[in-house]
């Protein structure tokens, strides 16, 4: 998998947002039955997390997190299968909670510890190949959303933090040693 540029970026969710509706479903419905927990994580627990917060932005999430799984499988083809799915995805979001928990001094760790963890965070980010621009696309997106009316500001940040996750998560799928493609 290669890094995409902002122009690719955009190109890709561009066709996403006139892609017909068929097209659409058959790539959520493939989602849904091949990575159930990928699909949770988008339709599931966090878009009511922020539901919590703002309706709004848990429907934001959901619409954003459509752009990630469309740029990623028009950008790469189909994802991966992996064997075991369920506990695949459950060790990445446990490392990747990790991970984000040492970025914040709110929660107490043993300072050797948070080192090794932000470390970890940046290599595993650079070894998955990150796609920043997609997380600035999604990031300004989720701003831009949010300055309309001021109640949705205080769900930007677990927004921001759950589409990361997304993110991270798609790309550790497209990046696994041990595919089992489609």
């Amino acid at each position: 998998m290669r890094i995409l540029s902002q122009l690719e970026v955009d190109k890709i969710i561009s066709r996403g947002k006139i892609a017909p509706n068929n097209k659409i479903t058959a790539m959520l419905d493939e989602l849904e039955g091949k990575h159930p927990s990928v699909y949770r994580l988008i339709y599931g627990e966090p878009s009511d997390a922020i539901a919590t917060i703002s309706n709004d932005m848990a429907n934001l999430y959901l619409d954003l997190s459509f752009d990630v799984v469309w740029v990623f499988c028009e950008a790469f083809g189909k994802p991966p299968e992996v064997e075991n799915e369920e506990q695949w995805v459950a060790r990445k979001l446990s490392f990747i909670d990790v991970e984000l928990k040492s970025l914040t001094n709110k929660i107490p760790m043993n300072n050797k510890f948070r080192g090794k963890l932000q470390e970890r965070f940046v290599n595993s980010s650079l070894e998955v190949k990150i796609q920043l621009e997609l997380l600035r696309y999604l990031e300004n997106e989720v701003d831009r959303y949010a300055s309309f009316k001021k109640k949705r500001t205080k769900a930007i940040q677990v927004t921001n933090n759950l589409l990361f996750v997304l993110v991270r998560l798609m790309g550790d799928l497209y990046n696994t040693d041990t595919p089992k493609w489609a």
